[in-house]
C-alpha cells in the first residue's frame, strides 16, 4: 500500500511537471535579424519619420563596427545618424508583427550603440494596444541612452482578454548631429500561461493520486 501511494504521488508530480512544460511560454515573435530583407514579409514595419529625411533607414548590421548579440557577426538590425539629414531629428520606427494579448506577454530585445565620444544614441520603446502599426497609437517610454554593451530590455504586457492584439515598437531617436550608430538583436515576444491554470491542473492530479490511494486501502 505504501509503495502504491508513493508511486501515485510521484505520478501526479510527474504529470504536473509535464503539464507545466507543455504550458511553458509560447513564442509569438522570434527574430534574430539574419536577413532584414525578409522582415516586411513577416509582418514587421520599418518607418523612418525622421525630419528632414536622411539617406539611410534600418539596414543589415555591419560586423566590422560591432558583432551581433548572437549568431553571425552581421545578424542584427542597425541604424545610424544618417537616418536624418544634417541638423535634423531622428525618429526611425521598428515595429513588430501583430501578436495576441489574450494572455500575459513578455517582450525582450537586445540593443547597443557604437560608442564614439561625444556622440550618444537614444532608443525609445513602447506598445500599441490596438494592434495597429500607426505610430500615433503607440505609448512610448522616455528614450534610454544605449551603452556600448549588448543590453537586454524586457517589458511585461498584462493580458487584455480574448481576441485582443498589440504591436511593440522601438524608435531610434535624437538629434542627428549628436547620434552615431545602433544595433537591435534577438527580439522575442512570448505568451505566458496564467498561473491559475497550472494550479488547477496540479489539483486535479493530486485528486487522482488520492483516489488511487483510497482504492488501494480498500
Amino acid at each position: 500500500m505504501t509503495c502504491l501511494t508513493l508511486r501515485s504521488a510521484a505520478l501526479a508530480a510527474a504529470l504536473c511537471m509535464a503539464a507545466g512544460a507543455s504550458q511553458a511560454a509560447t513564442m509569438l515573435v522570434n527574430e534574430s535579424f539574419d536577413s532584414i530583407a525578409s522582415l516586411a514579409g513577416e509582418g514587421w514595419v520599418m518607418n523612418n519619420l525622421s525630419t528632414p529625411a536622411g539617406t539611410t533607414d534600418w539596414f543589415q548590421g555591419d560586423g566590422a563596427i560591432f558583432a551581433a548579440q548572437a549568431g553571425a557577426a552581421e545578424s542584427y538590425i542597425a541604424a545610424n545618424f544618417n537616418n536624418a539629414a544634417d541638423g535634423g531629428v531622428i525618429r526611425n520606427w521598428l515595429i513588430t508583427p501583430e501578436f495576441s494579448t489574450a494572455s500575459d506577454v513578455v517582450v525582450s530585445f537586445y540593443a547597443k550603440a557604437d560608442i564614439f565620444a561625444p556622440y550618444l544614441d537614444l532608443l525609445a520603446y513602447g506598445v500599441s494596444s490596438s494592434g495597429s502599426s500607426d505610430t500615433s497609437n503607440f505609448s512610448m517610454g522616455t528614450p534610454v541612452v544605449l551603452s556600448g554593451d549588448w543590453t537586454q530590455y524586457t517589458v511585461n504586457i498584462a493580458a487584455q482578454g480574448a481576441g485582443t492584439t498589440a504591436r511593440f515598437a522601438v524608435r531610434y531617436s535624437g538629434a542627428a548631429e549628436l547620434s552615431n550608430y545602433i544595433g537591435v538583436d534577438t527580439f522575442t515576444v512570448s505568451a505566458v500561461p496564467e498561473p491559475a491554470s497550472w494550479l488547477m491542473l496540479g489539483a486535479g492530479m493530486l485528486g487522482l493520486a488520492m483516489r488511487r490511494r483510497a482504492g488501494a486501502a480498500r
